[in-house]
C-alpha cells in the first residue's frame, strides 16, 4: 500500500465547528419561540445539526420545566440565535437563569426581537440565526439510559429533557 495515497491529518472537532454549527462548551444559543402575541426565550448549548427523514434539522432539549417549552409546543416554531460570545457573555446565566414567566426578560436584557416571515421570532443582535419548524418531540426517560453516571450528572432531581428534531428553514448570518 501506498502510504502517499492516504494521509490524513487529525484535527480537533473544535477547529472545523464555528458558528451556529457548533454547540456546547462556550458556545450558546437563544432558543426563541412565540405563543399567541408573547415571544420568550431561553439559553440552549445542548444540541446540534443532523441529517434524518432526508431533512438537515437541528436537535435542542429542553426541559418540561422551562416556560418557552410551552411556546415551542404551542407554535411549532421556533428559532436560535446565536450572539457574539465575548460580547453577550454576560448574557448567558441571566437569560438561562430567570424565567419569562415573571418578567420580560428579553427587554430586560435589552434585545430586541425580529421575525421571519412575520412569523417566527429570533434575537436582532445575533451574528448567526437558525429557523426552525418541529418535526418531532420526545421527553426522555430514565429506563432508555445506558448509563447511570449520566442520570447521576444530569438529572438527579428526575427533569428529564424533551428531545426536539426540527426541520431548519432558514440560515441567516449577519
Amino acid at each position: 500500500m501506498n502510504d502517499n495515497l492516504h494521509v490524513f491529518q487529525p484535527v480537533e472537532l473544535d477547529d472545523i465547528l464555528e458558528g451556529a454549527f457548533r454547540f456546547g462548551g462556550d458556545t450558546w444559543a437563544l432558543l426563541t419561540a412565540k405563543k399567541d402575541d408573547k415571544v420568550n426565550t431561553m439559553t440552549v448549548s445542548w444540541g446540534g445539526i443532523t441529517y434524518v427523514w432526508n431533512k438537515i434539522c437541528v436537535i435542542v432539549y429542553v426541559r418540561e420545566s422551562r416556560y418557552t417549552k410551552e411556546f415551542i409546543d404551542a407554535s411549532k416554531k421556533f428559532s436560535l440565535s446565536f450572539l457574539n460570545r465575548n460580547e453577550f457573555r454576560g448574557l448567558k446565566n441571566y437569560l438561562g437563569s430567570v424565567s419569562g414567566r415573571d418578567e420580560d426578560k428579553i427587554s430586560n436584557a435589552k434585545l430586541n426581537v425580529n421575525y421571519f416571515e412575520d412569523e417566527v421570532p429570533f434575537i436582532d443582535e445575533a451574528d448567526n440565526v437558525i429557523v426552525c419548524k418541529v418535526l418531532y418531540r420526545q421527553h426522555m426517560e430514565e429506563n432508555c439510559f445506558l448509563s447511570g453516571r449520566l442520570i447521576a450528572d444530569n438529572y438527579s432531581k428526575g427533569d428529564y429533557h424533551y428531545m426536539y428534531i426540527a426541520e431548519i428553514k432558514q440560515v441567516m448570518i449577519r
